[in-house]
């Protein structure tokens, strides 16, 4: 089955005044690099956010965003400290009616001193808030998977129509190097013939050697091993084979390597230009296989 690695999937969860928003994207990568944005107490939860999508995605570079809106204080991620606050606030009245100036003082005057602002990144996580978050987190997971299960469907059909063009290539040099070693015998025979002219020959020696040269042009072995590559790349699109990326890379080298010994066993101009246009298609698929998981 085919994901594609890039998507984007949310989910949103009310519980008890407090409203939770996951955002997830994601996009190539060769790993998972997992990027978690969230208030500063719940990143202590990064280990456990990256072992939970992990089960369900494999690789890509992910962004996962949570935002926490909440009427209880001891959820935020800062807190202010009132009595610091009415301190600065006596503070600077004092100062302003011993300096003769007017104006009231406002929470604008306060706030230039940060410590009236309390973290609580180092505070204890609410284990009952973090059930809520991964519950949320594990929805927008799948809504993600269905984005990404829709380009996957998309991206193996597109795959398919190209392995097709390649499968009709491959028969037709398998039809043109059914006439090519015929010929090659002969043109080898000649060419032997030719040199050896000036000297006598065992003629059985001579077709022994012909034999083994016009063995070096058969490229039946390619042509198998070729067909064999493509059944199992069309197997694990169309099967229930998860994370098929990387086996899908590793079959576009093989096949490309049988294209390779192929072009450079055949001097047929109708088998090479099949070659051709059949290593072009694999680049193809190439470029097609990095966007899947």
């Amino acid at each position: 089955m085919v994901y594609s690695m890039t998507g984007f999937g949310k989910a949103e969860h009310t519980f008890e005044g407090t409203t939770l928003r996951v955002e997830i994207r994601s996009l190539n990568s060769r790993y998972l690099d997992l990027t978690f944005r969230a208030p500063r107490n719940l990143l202590l939860k990064e280990n456990e956010v990256k072992e939970t999508v992990k089960k369900k995605i494999e690789r890509g570079k992910v962004t996962l965003t949570l935002t926490v809106h909440t009427s209880d204080e001891s959820l935020t991620a800062f807190q202010m400290d009132q009595t610091l606050i009415n301190q600065y606030a006596h503070m600077l009245r004092k100062a302003a009616q011993e300096a003769g100036l007017d104006g009231p003082v406002t929470l604008d005057h306060v706030f230039h001193f940060e410590d009236v602002f309390l973290s609580n990144a180092t505070s204890e996580i609410n284990e009952d808030l973090w059930a809520h978050v991964l519950k949320t987190i594990q929805a927008a997971l799948e809504d993600l998977n269905q984005m990404r299960a829709a380009e996957g469907k998309a991206i193996a059909k597109d795959l398919l129509d190209r392995l097709r063009l390649i499968e009709n290539r491959l028969d037709s040099v398998a039809k043109s190097a059914e006439q090519a070693v015929p010929l090659e015998l002969e043109r080898l025979r000649e060419r032997l013939q030719k040199l050896l002219d000036k000297t006598e020959m065992d003629p059985q020696r001579l077709n022994m050697e012909v034999t083994m040269l016009a063995d070096k042009v058969d490229i039946t072995e390619e042509l198998v091993r070729f067909k064999s590559h493509n059944k199992l790349f069309t197997d694990l699109i169309t099967g229930s084979t998860l994370q098929v990326g990387r086996r899908l890379n590793f079959l576009t080298q093989e096949m490309g390597r049988e294209a390779n010994t192929m072009g450079s066993k055949s001097s047929q101009s109708e088998i090479i230009h099949e070659v051709v246009s059949i290593k072009e298609e694999l680049e193809k698929l190439r470029e097609q296989i990095q966007n899947i998981e």
